[in-house]
């Protein structure tokens, strides 16, 4: 047991995020994430008036992915239950991001595109933690076939210096590199039917 853990006192707060992601085609998917934030104690507003314990947010917002490198094709946010009946007024605000790709720097798209005046930082916050499931997402629907080799060049070269592991000079990196060359050197010549 770590130093922290044996701290711990009461719980007052739990942040719950599950994201889901859903088949539409081949080549898309829906992927829906949800934010809850509960208090398990009365608390305090800036104007000192007691809030009792709850759930405080709860927000639902839907991801259109598709394309290589993935990119958010639509978007939609819904806000069932928020502190002020003006939250709501920021689910429009996802609109913005249709049209955007998941690479390299999408974090600070969605702060550019979400955050001030007009979104809500829960919301961008959600969508942050859905960026990288959706590409495990889409992995996992273009994975229910053998990828053509020159879509699993684009996918390794998309994954190159993402992590350790997919580091360019990495053990993993390199076999998989091989495996994907061969692969192409033994891929018929020509467009191929995928089914």
């Amino acid at each position: 047991m770590g130093g922290l853990e044996s701290r711990k006192g009461e719980r007052v707060h739990t942040r719950s995020v599950r994201i889901d992601t859903y088949a539409v085609d081949h080549e898309h998917v829906i992927v829906e994430g949800v934010l809850e934030d509960t208090r398990y104690l009365s608390s305090y507003s800036l104007a000192r008036k007691e809030r009792p314990p709850g759930r405080i947010h709860g927000m639902v917002v839907r991801l259109l992915i598709g394309g290589m490198p993935a990119r958010i094709v639509d978007a939609e946010a819904e806000m069932p239950e928020v502190p002020l009946e003006m939250c709501r007024t920021a689910a429009q605000a996802v609109k913005k991001l249709a049209g955007m790709p998941i690479v390299y720097g999408f974090s600070k798209e969605v702060k550019d595109r979400l955050d001030g005046v007009e979104g809500c930082s829960h919301l961008t916050s959600l969508i942050l933690t859905m960026g990288s499931a959706a590409v495990q997402g889409m992995a996992a629907q273009h994975g229910r076939r053998p990828p053509a080799p020159e879509v699993a060049a684009g996918m390794l070269e998309y994954m190159k210096n993402t992590c350790c592991v997919w580091r360019e000079d990495g053990p993993t990196y390199r076999r998989v590199r091989e495996e994907v060359r061969a692969a192409m050197e033994e891929a018929p010549a020509g467009p191929q039917d995928p089914d």
